[in-house]
């Protein structure tokens, strides 16, 4: 039996709900995040082994994270150097420097302005110095003292501006020494010694090797040296005098005499000529 229809369905008709807002209360669900890309492996980084303990560290390292040596031998970065600056100081002395300048060249200037006057203190000058040096001239003792062989070669010998005869002594004599004396105080610049000109007399005798001078103005004071063994001469001797009226040379040592040929040594020791350069004092 069919169910009677029911007068109110026609009033009713089916519908669909519409989306609309949540109900009050509620959240909108949050959406879904993409899923993240998968991460590229990273590449591997460059070892290098430490050249003092072996430890291999990143090649971008600079020292040894195991020991602190450096891995590398390039040059470390120099720091520029500093600026330098000018102090107060530096910059006086700057000015000073250019006053100095300034005032050498006024100074030039002037002295070419008066070249003439200059000119002619020069020559006064000059002429003054000529003069003193041409004032050293030979001075003759006028008397030697000293131990001798004989008449024929006595002291006087060395005075006597004769080069072919000499002083002759025993060799074992002592003291050996010659005194010689001034007639007046002079000032003697320097002494020269000759030895005897011909080669193998010179040679059989003894000669002069060490020296002492003295001077009686400067007691206490020694001139001491040695003479060049050579035949003839002169040696010169420089002397400190400065009033001198006696001069003494010692003989402290010698060359020995030789045999020439068949020509036997001779003991005796020989001096040519002692010449004096200096200025007598007035």
């Amino acid at each position: 039996m069919a169910k009677d229809k029911d007068p109110f369905d026609d009033l009713f008709e089916p519908f669909e709900l519409e989306d609309g807002p949540p109900p009050p209360g509620t959240e909108p669900p949050e959406p879904a995040e993409p899923a993240e890309e998968e991460a590229a492996p990273a590449a591997p980084v460059e070892q290098v082994p430490c050249p003092s303990c072996g430890a291999y560290n990143p090649a971008y390292n600079r020292h040894c994270e195991q020991c602190g040596a450096r891995l590398t031998k390039e040059p470390l970065p120099v720091a520029p150097a500093p600026m330098v600056r000018a102090t107060p100081g530096g910059r006086a002395l700057s000015v000073l420097a250019a006053a100095v300048l300034i005032v050498a060249l006024i100074a030039l200037l002037v002295n070419v302005f008066r070249s003439g006057d200059d000119e002619a203190a020069t020559t006064t000058t000059v002429e003054t110095t000529t003069t003193t040096i041409a004032d050293i001239s030979e001075i003759t003792p006028t008397q030697v003292d000293g131990p001798q062989l004989s008449e024929g070669f006595s002291t006087s010998n060395v005075i006597d501006g004769d080069l072919d005869t000499e002083w002759q002594v025993n060799q074992a004599t002592s003291p050996l020494a010659l005194e010689f004396r001034f007639a007046q105080p002079v000032s003697i610049r320097y002494i020269e010694i000759y030895n005897i000109t011909d080669q193998d007399r010179f040679l059989r005798n003894y000669r002069i090797d060490g020296y002492k001078i003295t001077v009686d103005d400067l007691p206490g004071v020694e001139n001491r040296n040695t003479l060049k063994d050579l035949a003839g001469g002169p040696q010169r001797i420089d002397i400190a005098s400065i009033d001198t009226e006696t001069l003494t040379l010692e003989v402290l040592s010698s060359f020995p005499s030789q045999a020439i040929g068949d020509q036997p040594a001779f003991e005796e020791l020989a001096v040519a000529e002692v010449k004096f350069w200096g200025t007598p004092n007035n």
